[in-house]
C-alpha cells in the first residue's frame, strides 16, 4: 500500500465532516460519500449496496452505475456477498477474467474493474461501497483505502440509526426527511420492481415528474407540496422527492396516455391551486413544470422513463 497523500487525507477529513453534518439524512450521506470516493479515486461510478434479508439493494448509485439505482439482487454467489461475509475489501482488476464475478451482469453495466469495501455497523457488515471503472486496471493508488475511510464514516452514521430501533435505519434510507415522502432510492427501487412486473404482464406504467424551480430554498413548503400531489394520487401510486426541486410519481393505473395526462393535469392544479409561504400564486404557477412518460412507448428502463418524463 502506498502512503495516502496529505492532500487526499485532508479531502477525506473534510468529506467526513460533511457527512456528519448531514446527520439523519442517510440517503444524502451515502450519495455524498460515494461521490467523494469517485472524485478522489477517478472511478467511473459508485454504488452503495445495502443488505436486506437475502438480497442487496442499490441504495445509492452514480456515474456508470446510476441506471442500477433501486436494483435488488440476490446476495448469494456475488462478489459483494463475499465482501459482506469476509468483511474485507475485494479488488477486481478485470471482470472478464475474474471467476468471482457475474460476467454478464458486469457487461450489462459496462464495467470492467471494481473495488468493493464493507460498511460495518454494530459489528455486522450491513452494506458495501462499490467503485467501478469502464476499463481493466491495476489498483495502486490507495483506491480501496480511500473508499474504506469514507465507508467507515457512513457506517458509523448508519449505526446510530440501528441503535434507535429495528426499523429506523430502513426508514431513514428510504424516506425524504424534508418532504415526508419516499426518497429517490426507494422510488427507483419500486419503479424497477413495477417495470419488471409490467414487462412480465405486458401492461403499461406511467411516470410523472413535477419540478418547482426554487422550492429547495423554501424547505418548509416541501411537505405541503408532497401532500398536494398525494391528494390526486390513486391506490398503488407512489410519490417521491427525487431531486432538490423535483418530485416524481409512479402512476400505477396508467392503462393509456390520456389517463396519465388527465391525472398529471389534476396534480398540477392541486400543486398551484393555492399559495405557499414565501411564494405567491403567480410565482408558484410560473415555477411549476410537469411532464410524464409511459412504459413501454416512451422508454423501457427506469432511468430512461424518468428522463423522458422530465419537463
Amino acid at each position: 500500500m502506498n502512503t495516502i497523500p496529505a492532500q487526499t487525507l485532508l479531502a477525506i477529513i473534510a468529506a467526513q465532516v460533511q457527512l456528519v453534518g448531514l446527520g439523519n439524512n442517510l440517503s444524502a450521506v451515502m450519495d455524498a460519500a460515494s461521490a467523494k470516493a469517485v472524485e478522489l479515486t477517478g472511478a467511473d461510478g459508485a454504488v452503495v449496496e445495502l443488505l436486506e434479508d437475502d438480497a442487496i439493494v442499490y441504495r445509492s448509485a452514480s456515474g456508470l452505475a446510476e441506471a442500477q439505482l433501486g436494483l435488488r439482487m440476490p446476495v448469494a454467489n456475488s462478489l459483494s456477498g463475499r465482501v459482506l461475509t469476509s468483511r474485507e475489501a475485494a479488488l477486481c482488476t478485470d471482470s472478464e477474467t475474474d471467476d468471482r464475478v457475474n460476467r454478464e451482469a458486469c457487461r450489462k453495466v459496462g464495467l470492467r474493474a471494481m473495488v468493493i469495501v464493507p460498511l460495518i455497523a454494530n459489528d455486522e457488515a450491513v452494506a458495501v461501497m462499490k467503485l467501478v471503472w469502464k476499463e481493466p486496471r491495476a489498483f495502486h493508488q490507495n483506491e480501496a483505502e480511500i473508499a474504506q475511510l469514507l465507508a467507515d464514516m457512513t457506517a458509523m452514521l448508519m449505526q446510530r440509526a440501528t441503535q434507535e430501533g429495528p426499523n429506523v435505519l430502513r426508514e431513514r434510507l428510504t424516506m425524504d426527511e424534508a418532504s415526508g415522502t419516499a426518497n429517490r432510492s426507494f422510488f427507483y427501487e419500486q419503479l424497477q420492481a413495477k417495470l419488471a412486473a409490467a414487462h412480465g404482464g405486458g401492461t403499461q406504467l406511467g411516470v410523472a415528474v413535477i419540478r418547482i424551480h426554487g422550492i429547495e430554498a423554501l424547505p418548509e413548503a416541501l411537505a405541503d407540496i408532497s401532500r398536494r400531489i398525494e391528494r390526486e394520487c390513486r391506490p398503488g401510486d407512489l410519490v417521491a422527492r427525487i431531486g432538490h426541486d423535483e418530485f416524481a410519481v409512479i402512476l400505477n393505473m396508467a392503462s393509456r396516455r390520456s389517463i396519465v395526462t388527465s391525472q398529471l393535469h389534476r396534480i398540477s392544479l392541486s400543486v398551484t391551486g393555492e399559495s405557499l409561504p414565501g411564494i405567491s400564486d403567480a410565482a408558484l404557477r410560473a415555477a411549476c413544470h410537469t411532464g410524464s412518460s409511459l412504459y413501454p412507448e416512451d422508454a423501457r428502463s427506469a432511468i430512461e422513463l424518468v428522463q423522458a418524463a422530465r419537463p
